[in-house]
């Protein structure tokens, strides 16, 4: 992790900002699939830090919410470059 990484991570808990109660009432429509040992992995830091009280599915819509704000940028940008217009 990068030092500015570290230095936001620095001012919540990893579990305040995680591991939070969410909007999700249900799972989605979507099934995924995750390395077995990220699954493990996953489950018991969502039973451990999270005392069980978020399910999975939401840990994970968490994780990727950060994911896509972090890097939201990088990703139209390259998007872009990779979509090339027809004219």
């Amino acid at each position: 992790m990068e030092k500015n990484n570290k230095k936001q991570a620095g001012k919540r808990s990893y579990g305040s900002q995680f591991l939070k109660k969410h909007s999700m009432n249900r799972r989605g429509d979507k099934a995924i699939y995750v390395r077995k040992e990220y699954h493990e992995r996953l489950s018991r830091i969502v039973q451990v830090i999270g005392s069980s009280n978020i399910p999975l599915y939401a840990y994970l819509d968490n994780i990727l919410k950060h994911h896509f704000e972090l890097f939201s940028e990088d990703i139209v940008e390259d998007f872009y470059k990779m979509n090339k217009p027809l004219f």
